[in-house]
């Protein structure tokens, strides 16, 4: 009897720390030690779920040894990657049990991401919906809202309206826009409309490479004070990202557009131009970021005119969805018809309201 009592008290002891010889651990440089079930490390970071201390984030660099008893996914430096158990050899090598391939020796230092099998099923499937997304999965966007007015000695009035949005995969990005300003001075007792326009259009951007693209575009102006009843623009060309990293996006393109413009006095104008733009996206703080957009249209049907399109917005955000923003634009074309000037320039400012991820 007694010694099934023994049988059965080893047997519940054994049971009992089963979760904790079998929990995954990490050790760090300074002796201490967390131990629970690791989740991922992406970027600097390894993160690990512990019963006490809930979801730790730790610096890699400050990680001695880790302990993986259930399989993790590793890729490493150079894109190699590796399944299995994970024990620390020594201070500088990992050893992966695999199921195919036996022991794996690998460098520390060439560990760049780590995942267990729910966050690797989890990365799969986002990147199996990058590849193969929906019509309406992806999309990113933002919408401006920008007001001013006057009263008393001068009565006037300015509203500004702005959307973007865009939807990017890794095969494809479609972007459409669309802008308005609508101003107007009634001091004197009839009002007067002293800016009227609205610009909206889209591109189609297919890339070639992780550097290359090509692009189809078609953009549609229209702009009372220019007398500029429509324009329609149709073009294409190729593109370059000449610099892609947390901080900063530049993208280079060129080509050629056909321009078609319709005035109020009844003159048509058809152009061939060619096509040559930047587009920049720089984050000045964790908070604020520059958004900026600048393309030239040499006509090649008339020599010696052309036309340009500027435009800037400085963006703070307030909340994760709601910022403010300031914006400039500026339309030129060195060929207007007779009464209208070259230059429409508009500044504002005002809330902005984003969706997705920006």
């Amino acid at each position: 009897m007694s010694k099934f009592l023994s049988f059965v008290l080893v047997f519940v002891l054994v049971t009992l720390s089963c979760p904790l010889a079998f929990a995954d651990q990490i050790i760090l440089k300074n002796g201490d030690r967390l131990t629970g079930k690791i989740l991922k490390k992406d970027g600097d970071k390894i993160v690990i779920e512990t019963e006490s201390a809930g979801t730790v984030s730790i610096l890699w660099t400050a990680v001695e040894k880790i302990v993986a008893d259930e399989p993790v996914n590793l890729e490493l430096a150079d894109g190699q990657r590796i399944k299995g158990t994970v024990a620390t050899k020594d201070e500088t090598r990992i050893e992966v049990v695999t199921k195919d391939a036996g022991t794996v020796e690998v460098e520390k230092e060439s560990i760049q991401v780590v995942r267990n099998e729910d966050e690797q099923a989890a990365f799969d499937a986002e990147q199996a919906r990058l590849l193969n997304p929906g019509i309406t999965d992806l999309w990113t966007g933002s919408a401006d809202v920008g007001f001013s007015f006057t009263t008393g000695n001068s009565k006037t009035r300015a509203l500004t309206l702005g959307a973007r949005a865009a939807r990017e995969t890794t095969r494809d990005k479609i972007s459409v826009y669309a802008n308005a300003i609508q101003s107007s001075n009634s001091t004197s007792g009839t009002s007067v409309t002293t800016a009227e326009a609205i610009w909206f259009g889209g591109r189609y951007d297919v890339n070639l490479n992780e550097k290359t693209f090509v692009f189809g575009t078609a953009d549609f102006e229209y702009d009372k004070p220019q007398q500029l009843d429509f324009r329609t623009v149709f073009g294409g060309g190729f593109g370059y990202r000449m610099i892609r990293n947390e901080r900063t996006k530049l993208d280079l393109f060129g080509g050629a557009a056909f321009n078609r413009e319709y005035f109020s006095d009844g003159t048509r104008r058809n152009s061939a131009e060619a096509l040559i733009g930047e587009e920049l996206k720089f984050k000045l703080t964790d908070t604020t970021n520059l958004e900026q957009r600048f393309i030239i249209y040499p006509n090649l049907s008339r020599g010696g005119e052309f036309r340009s399109t500027f435009d800037a917005a400085v963006v703070t955000q307030l909340s994760k969805w709601l910022g403010w923003q300031v914006t400039v634009g500026n339309r030129f074309n060195s060929d207007p018809i007779a009464g209208a000037k070259q230059n429409d320039f508009v500044f504002s400012t005002g809330i902005r309201a984003t969706f997705g991820s920006n």
